[in-house]
């Protein structure tokens, strides 16, 4: 295959743009800087969350849960002996949420039994209930390693009767097991928490942003000036396939916009201490598929249009409303919810739910399958219609 000999020579004629490395490095910096020092201290006022706990098991478990929970920034945490008294509080808009932690809930947990967290939620507040329920369920499904270890070993005949039988069963699965079971779930939680700031909003935000602007937007326009000078025409006499001038070109465009995003997230990490996560290999993951799929997009606008103009200004509006109505300026979660399906029409909002998932909720590679998933699909969309539809002249 042939295709890197075209990757190569696109890379060294981005490498040669001095204009066109400010833009993709320099500019995104500076904006990321000025929003994050700007609004942070507005936007972090603004996440305040009010939530009540009726905690009727008050046990290893259920403590470790409130303790998870009070140790959170955005989150105030009251408490409540009695059940009814806190569902007449959250009836009366005193409170917008109420976690409810039933009795038994933390012998359920270290035998093995089936068990769930009760939340109430007053359904006009979406976005503190969204931000609510994302942190819950990341605790849940860290205990619930501890439900599927005693279930399993269970299962194959071994006796489960004592709680000193339930923990060395689970120190011996936690060998296999990183971070082990116990210390994520009960013992540790709150050390694996990630501090809120405001360039977890801003830093992927505008990352995602300027990295359509390359895929996207720089990606389309140079495909269309090549077909207009003649260039892939000129290419199919040389001995190398149509497929590898393709693929030459969308590797080109996939390493500048990777390398691009991996640069500004590293950015935030060094210059505002921005928390990349325990698993970096899933924020590899992530950026590979979100840079696959803007880089299909970037094909498909360059084979639906006929001109660079074109080309700049479709690529333009496609970038500015996924970025507005992705989450890249604010978070998805203050918008209404009929936006918010919307949004997941776009490359943007997949995005900006896998970063969350890793840089704030820290859930690794487990918790962005999902985003994954759908960032995979529309690149095969976006390529299946391109390719089809790909002329060299």
């Amino acid at each position: 295959m042939k295709f890197h000999i075209i990757a190569a020579k696109d890379l060294k004629i981005i490498l040669r743009d001095r204009n066109a490395l400010i833009m993709m490095f320099l500019v995104p910096m500076m904006i990321i800087s000025v929003a994050g020092m700007a609004l942070g201290g507005q936007y972090q006022q603004n996440m305040q969350i009010n939530v009540l706990i009726v905690d009727l098991d008050n046990d290893e478990v259920s403590r470790g849960l409130v303790e998870f929970l009070e140790e959170i920034d955005i989150l105030n945490v009251d408490m409540e002996s009695n059940e009814f008294a806190a569902r007449d509080r959250v009836k009366n808009q005193e409170y917008g949420r109420l976690i409810i932690i039933p009795l038994g809930f933390t012998e359920s947990v270290m035998t093995g039994q089936d068990t769930g967290l009760l939340i109430i939620a007053d359904p006009t507040k979406e976005s503190d209930n969204t931000v609510l329920e994302k942190i819950v369920e990341g605790y849940a499904s860290r205990i619930s390693t501890n439900v599927v270890v005693v279930k399993t070993a269970s299962a194959y005949g071994i006796p489960v009767h004592t709680e000193e039988q339930i923990l060395e069963i689970i120190d011996t699965a936690g060998q296999f097991v990183h971070p082990p079971p116990v210390d994520v779930t009960i013992e540790n939680t709150a050390s694996n928490l990630v501090e809120f700031s405001p360039f977890t909003q801003y830093v992927p935000g505008f990352a995602v942003m300027f990295l359509m602007f390359t895929t996207v937007q720089m990606g389309s326009i140079s495909l269309i000036k090549e077909q207009e000078a003649g260039t892939l025409r000129r290419l199919i006499t040389a001995p190398i396939s149509k497929a590898e001038i393709i693929g030459g070109k969308i590797a080109s465009t996939f390493i500048r916009g990777f390398v691009q995003l991996t640069v500004l997230i590293y950015f935030g990490h060094v210059a505002f201490d921005l928390d990349l996560g325990s698993d970096i290999l899933a924020l590899f993951v992530l950026i590979a598929a979100v840079t696959l799929a803007s880089t299909g997009l970037g094909v498909l606008v360059a084979v639906l249009v006929k001109t660079v103009d074109q080309a700049d200004s479709i690529s333009l509006f496609l970038v500015m409303i996924m970025s507005a109505i992705g989450g890249s300026w604010w978070p998805l979660s203050v918008e209404p919810q009929f936006m918010q399906n919307m949004a997941h029409f776009t490359i943007t909002a997949w995005a900006m739910d896998g970063f969350y998932d890793l840089l704030y909720f820290d859930l690794g590679l487990a918790g962005i399958l999902e985003e994954v998933k759908w960032l995979v699909l529309m690149m095969i969309i976006f390529f299946g219609i391109a390719i089809r539809r790909f002329k060299f002249e």
